[in-house]
């Protein structure tokens, strides 16, 4: 009887499990469902890929306002197509600017960025292979309620979390990173073109001032002796006080010119000391006022598309935007699944031992995948971030463009009317030669007094003055023209790091050596100059980024404005593909600032 209740009980006690079991398994199984349910509504809402290129929107010049866009009567080369080297033909200016490449501070760290964004590059690089690190461990413990003490000893080798990269966010990280390494060599060049223009510069100032030095000391002279005069002819009694105070007035004027121009020439030796970052001995002094430190070759200013290419700031400029478009990618990839690999090999054991035992060996391999649902909005925040910090870089491009045209076209407009002004004042200077002597002629003939030949002087001096500024401004005009074009820059073909690894995904995907070649070809390729038209349409097939989609949806009104419709977009054709488009990355075109938005 006993027996056939505990059979009884014994059955019941398994049809109770067995429901158990039944509604285990379909919670897990509705678990399972809501789960994929929830993940399928997440990836609906990842954004689409942005395939389209962007389209920079700069002011630049129009035809006849300076700086032409096409000239068919410019010589073929441009200034920023010359090496310095061959741009600067005075041996002492070479010599000068040689040493501040090799020894100024802010080129050294510049040079020293570069070595840091390649480092930075090859790390990224090393993310496509998995890190295998060898580990081992000790430790001593025992379960609750059984007197099992016992140690364990564990030693191995474990890669752990290697990401395969399907959705491409290491690729779009190493393009990011590649991006930044090109901007960084750019903002090398940027420092090395400002590096010679300023030496250029100063060896000029300090060649003028040497000649302005002498200017003001033979003025000097002449001046005394006609103190002297003045004052002889005062004591006896010939002229009044006047002429002699007049002489001496005169007198200090020039020697106040003297202290200026020497003051002038420490202050030039001191500034290239530490552009060159080595003393400044006599034999490297310029002679006073030079006549030429350029060579002689007829040059052009060349065209927008070539200051687009080889000014270095707007290179840096274009690299930074490409850097904030791959990090949108980067962005976008948080939205999808995580898929990891992890494995370990090695031995464990109860005993050091027998650590090393065959029957001690392990091993576990295994994927796994991390399927984000929810986060509180932080992927939508980081996704907009990127967006709003690539048209943030977008806007710097295009301001830096503007800025490049700007100097240009200061520089060409002073160069304008430079040779007629010093024509101009070339003859200035001759009416006033001839009016001193004229003026010194009526004095010796005792038919004028003195202080017309004091006037005179003056006069002749301040032209004489003005001759030497407009001519130091020439050769300035000349430097700076060559640093407005990105002269100076190097002409070589920038060393673009090689990426050595290929992630597990992308092993098979069939891209040749030269296709790989061409893709880092056309990350360091220039902008496209398109028309207007082209940009309207580019821009019309691109959807509304979300940070501006919110302030369409919420805009800031006053009290007395009235509810505005919201603007209508242009509906972006479908595209499924996560792929990189073929085209250029940057389009330019040029905006007439009077129609511009």
């Amino acid at each position: 009887m006993m027996t056939s209740s505990f059979n009884i009980l014994n059955q019941k006690d398994r049809t109770v499990s067995a429901r158990t079991m039944t509604t285990t398994k379909k919670m897990s199984r509705l678990f399972g469902l809501s789960t994929l349910a929830i993940a399928i509504s997440a990836c609906q809402t990842i954004p689409k890929a942005e395939t389209d290129p962007v389209v920079a929107r700069p002011n630049l010049p129009l035809a006849g306002e300076g700086y032409e866009l096409t000239d068919p009567n410019q010589p073929p080369i441009s200034h920023a197509a010359v090496r310095w080297q061959s741009f600067y033909t005075d041996p002492k200016l070479q010599q000068l600017i040689q040493l501040g490449l090799d020894n100024n501070k802010d080129v050294r760290q510049a040079v020293l960025a570069i070595q840091r964004a390649q480092a930075q590059y090859r790390i990224t690089d090393s993310r496509d292979l998995p890190s295998v690190e060898a580990n081992g461990s000790y430790s001593r413990g025992s379960e609750m309620g059984y007197n099992n003490d016992g140690n364990r000893f564990q030693v191995g080798l474990g890669m752990s979390s290697y990401e395969l990269d399907f959705w491409g966010r290491i690729r779009n990280l190493k393009e990011q990173a590649l991006e930044e390494y090109l901007a960084t060599t750019a903002a090398k060049e940027t420092a090395q073109v400002s590096l010679i223009a300023n030496i250029a510069r100063n060896y000029v100032n300090l060649s003028y001032q040497l000649k302005q030095l002498e200017l003001a000391k033979s003025t000097l002279e002449s001046r005394e002796r006609s103190l002297y005069i003045t004052r002889a002819r005062l004591e006896a009694g010939i002229d009044p006080k006047s002429p002699s105070l007049q002489a001496a007035a005169s007198a200090e004027t020039a020697r106040i010119a003297a202290y200026d121009a020497e003051s002038n020439i420490l202050k030039a030796r001191n500034a290239l000391k530490y552009l060159v970052g080595a003393p400044i001995t006599e034999d490297m002094l310029p002679e006073p006022a030079v006549s030429s430190i350029t060579s002689s070759q007829v040059l052009s200013a060349g065209l927008p598309s070539e200051l687009l290419q080889l000014r270095p700031d707007v290179v840096q400029a274009e690299h930074r935007l490409k850097a904030a478009g791959a990090n949108i990618e980067v962005a976008r990839a948080a939205y999808y699944p995580t898929i990891s690999l992890t494995g370990n090999l090695g031995y464990r054991s109860d005993s050091l031992s027998d650590l090393f035992n065959s029957s001690s060996a392990s091993w576990s391999f295994g994927p796994s995948i991390n399927l984000p649902i929810f986060d509180a909005g932080q992927r939508d925040a980081n996704y907009e971030v990127a967006q709003v910090e690539r048209d943030q870089a977008l806007a710097e491009y295009e301001n830096t463009i503007e800025n490049a045209f700007r100097e240009v076209n200061d520089v060409l407009a002073d160069r304008a009317t430079l040779l007629q002004r010093t024509e101009s004042q070339y003859r200035v200077q001759d009416s006033f030669s001839q009016i001193l002597e004229v003026a010194q002629a009526r004095f010796e003939a005792q038919v004028d007094d003195y202080l017309s030949v004091l006037d005179a002087e003056r006069s002749l001096f301040s032209a004489q003055q003005s001759i030497l500024n407009l001519e130091q401004e020439r050769l300035t005009n000349q430097i700076d023209l060559y640093e407005a074009l990105g002269g100076g820059a190097n002409l070589n073909t920038a060393t673009v790091p090689v990426a050595r690894n290929r992630n597990l995904v992308n092993v098979f995907d069939g891209k040749s050596d030269q296709q790989q070649k061409a893709e880092i070809i056309r990350a360091t390729s220039g902008p496209n100059v398109i028309s207007a038209q082209q940009a309207d349409a580019i821009e019309a097939a691109k959807p509304i980024p979300a940070y501006k989609q919110q302030q369409q949806a919420t805009p800031v009104r006053t009290s007395t404005s009235q509810p505005q419709p919201a603007p209508q977009q242009p509906v972006a054709p479908a595209n499924t593909s996560d792929e990189s488009s073929n085209e250029a990355d940057v389009y330019i075109t040029p905006v007439n600032p009077a129609n511009s938005n």
